[in-house]
């Protein structure tokens, strides 16, 4: 074949009769038998240079739909060479090209990357650089453009390195794929940078919201929906008590945010990126750390990463590194309340994601560096939210462990609630409005749902003593705040004292009591654990019983 369309009996007329038949079958041999691999690419790359390169453009996408069983990594990757030499040659209309074949590669080649697996990931990174190259090919055609249409082709460049970013880091959960991707990673970023992406923008999410801003017209729809690998937005759905946020709206967000996040923590997780990005990125965690609103959009950037099952635990580390260094010691716990903060939703759905980390992360350490970047995060949240996005998670909570966990998070803002409140009041007296906290009925609610649940009855000491003891202890430092405070700004009213007394304390006390005695009859291992975790809360909730009956002798 080679050889007849290099003769000089070849015609422009066979050429073009054979670009519709060739591609598919000289892709499929090269790939099949690596002794033909270059020989194919050259066959495929004089198509390329001698027809038309828009009909190529059709040709190769069509040849990239179709499944090739062995070795189809390598099918693709003599494919998305020849579509890169074709991209080079268009003379016309190089947008709305790049905007038919991008999608074709994006869609191929995450249907693919599953065999990239089974392979040890070598092939994978041979596709990611065969994607790279498609990349190159799009940076020159940027450069032949001017004004708002090199503006445009810049954007579609910036998301398609982002998207190609994210495909990389779902890979990289193979150690031998996130140590020889990230040659290709920093390639791609340096793509970013040609499109005028800056780490700042990248780090709060603006410069994508800026190139999909560009592209946001109604015929361009269709086009945006090749980058939705970035569609993770399931920690979003099914909360009980924040409104679901509209598909569209997920969508726009979830890009701005997976996307950014990604490249940033190639950044600080790679040496050679690292030292590409130098002061430039230091500069930026900087800018980013001392100033609040972009402080918000660069932890807000992190959710999708932390909750997403298709990303490394490693990945995840250095995302909670960062997110440490964003919020880190140095922070005010007191944030501006007039400041325009994110809406509550986005503040509880990187708490989740980041609870799913304390949850699931396979290691000690790593739960405890989520725990770290939970609290971190809680005290920078305005006060005028912290107690309802306290609430929100404990009401979302499914394990006993991390309800325990939250509920001695809220005893610790109460607790600093309390200290703020008695400094006011011991500095000006005229401050004391005899007002229960605004904080405290959301406070007794929560006691409430443990102590007295909603099916009914006094809690389930077996399944539930650590949350059992959390609330305890919350409602005992309650009962000793109001205790001290002055008669006319008690949290607990007399009603209120009496059924705290009737329908929570006592009947718990009489389920201690019970499985006490349970436990005093059977012996055994099981029991011996059941009695040292009764032993606390039976201290705690005799102590909480004390206060509340002094108490109720004044009423």
């Amino acid at each position: 074949v080679h050889a007849f369309l290099s003769s000089p009996s070849s015609n422009q007329m066979a050429m073009d009769a054979l670009s519709l038949e060739l591609p598919k079958p000289v892709a499929k041999l090269g790939a099949r038998m690596g002794n033909c691999r270059d020989i194919a690419r050259t066959i495929i790359e004089f198509f390329a240079s001698n027809c038309s390169p828009r009909d190529m453009l059709c040709i190769l996408c069509e040849a990239l739909d179709t499944p090739v069983a062995l070795n189809g990594s390598a099918y693709l990757v003599i494919l998305l060479d020849g579509l890169a030499s074709t991209l080079i040659l268009i003379q016309r209309r190089h947008i709305e090209q790049v905007k038919v074949v991008l999608p074709a590669i994006l869609r191929v080649m995450h249907a693919n990357l599953s065999e990239c697996d089974e392979e040890h990931g070598m092939s994978a990174v041979d596709l990611f650089s065969a994607a790279l190259r498609i990349g190159n090919a799009i940076q020159e055609m940027c450069k032949t453009m001017v004004n708002h249409r090199k503006e445009e082709l810049c954007s579609i460049l910036g998301l398609y390195a982002l998207q190609n970013i994210a495909l990389v880091s779902s890979e990289s959960k193979h150690q031998n794929i996130q140590s020889t991707c990230g040659s290709v990673v920093l390639q791609y970023s340096k793509l970013l940078m040609f499109c005028g992406f800056t780490y700042l923008g990248l780090l709060t999410g603006n410069d994508v919201t800026s190139a999909t801003t560009k592209l946001s017209k109604e015929e361009d729809d269709n086009f945006l929906d090749c980058f939705s690998f970035a569609m993770d937005g399931a920690s979003l759905v099914g909360l009980k008590i924040f409104p679901i946020t509209p598909l569209s709206l997920l969508f726009r967000s979830c890009l701005v945010t997976f996307l950014s996040s990604l490249t940033v923590v190639w950044t600080s997780m790679h040496d050679d990126m690292s030292k590409y990005a130098g002061a430039e990125f230091e500069s930026a965690l900087k800018e980013v750390q001392d100033n609040c609103i972009r402080k918000w959009e660069a932890i807000n950037m992190f959710r999708y990463v932390l909750s997403s099952v298709n990303y490394s635990w490693a990945i995840k580390s250095h995302s909670l590194d960062l997110l440490l260094t964003l919020v880190d010691d140095k922070c005010s716990e007191e944030t501006n309340d007039h400041v325009d903060f994110p809406c509550s939703t986005q503040i509880f759905a990187i708490l989740k994601a980041i609870e799913r980390v304390m949850i699931a992360a396979p290691d000690t350490l790593m739960r405890k560096k989520a725990f770290s970047a939970l609290k971190r995060v809680i005290s920078v949240v305005p006060s005028t939210q912290r107690f309802d996005i306290l609430q929100a998670l404990i009401e979302n909570s499914m394990f006993p462990s991390l309800t325990a966990i939250l509920l001695d998070l809220v005893k610790n803002e109460v607790l600093r609630e309390s200290r703020r409140a008695d400094q006011v009041n011991g500095s000006d007296r005229s401050q004391d409005s005899g007002e229960s906290p605004p904080w405290a009925s959301q406070v007794l609610e929560l006691v409430e749902l443990i102590l007295r649940p909603p099916e009914g009855g006094p809690p389930c000491l077996r399944d539930h003593s650590e949350e059992v003891l959390s609330a305890l202890n919350l409602l005992r430092l309650i009962l000793i705040i109001d205790s001290r405070g002055s008669r006319s700004a008690k949290m607990l009213r007399d009603e209120k004292i009496r059924a705290v007394y009737s329908e929570w304390l006592l009947p718990l006390r009489s389920v201690v009591t019970g499985i006490q005695s349970e436990l005093e009859k059977d012996g055994g291992d099981d029991e011996n654990q059941m009695a040292c975790l009764l032993n606390p809360v039976q201290l705690v909730l005799h102590r909480c019983i004390e206060l509340v009956e002094e108490k109720m002798k004044g009423l």
